[in-house]
């Protein structure tokens, strides 16, 4: 008999049948057991630590996922280019550069991305949004990059003066020299 339940829980997966409803937010979920991970979030509970840096994590998995920043663990090989990554997400990211895969499609125009964010910066085009702003002179951008890079200008100017400066140093020489 448990079998047949475990067999029928693991069908749900396969179908969109979500019948555990997050009550703060519009997210459902195939178990139950997935719904009590998700409601960590809207709780901010985070009762996992790392014994190295003291960072908390909501869930083991996410603890034993930055452990390896710590080793420089990268168990996760491309058979096609040798390149190790310390993530699954990482290496799956790297095959669709080698397939041409780009499973995240604009539904306002043909552009489709390999990376979800890619998509999500591309969206800003048809909506307008420029979400990053300047401290200094009020203006937005699309991208946090593209405020880095507008912020190194205008501290080569002169003009560019923020909360931590030698950040802004360190990147504009950078940028500048390299």
């Amino acid at each position: 008999m448990i079998f047949v339940s475990m067999l029928t829980k693991h069908q749900q997966v396969h179908t969109e049948d979500k019948p555990y409803k997050c009550p703060y937010c519009d997210k459902s979920f195939t178990l139950s057991s997935r719904l009590v991970l998700h409601k960590r979030t809207h709780a901010g509970e985070k009762k996992y630590k790392c014994s190295v840096c003291s960072k908390m994590f909501m869930q083991s998995s996410q603890l034993m996922r930055h452990k390896t920043t710590h080793t420089g663990e990268k168990p996760f090989k491309c058979a096609d280019c040798n390149k190790c990554f310390g993530r699954d997400s990482h290496l799956k990211t790297n095959r669709r550069l080698h397939t041409g895969e780009k499973p995240f499609k604009c539904t306002q125009c043909e552009r489709a991305f390999t990376q979800k964010a890619g998509l999500i910066i591309h969206l800003r085009l048809h909506t307008g949004e420029r979400p990053f702003k300047c401290d200094a002179g009020g203006k937005a951008f699309r991208t946090s990059a593209h405020l880095l890079n507008h912020q190194a200008l205008e501290l080569g100017r002169g003009r560019y003066i923020c909360g931590d400066e030698r950040v802004c140093i360190t990147f504009y020489w950078r940028k500048r020299n390299g």
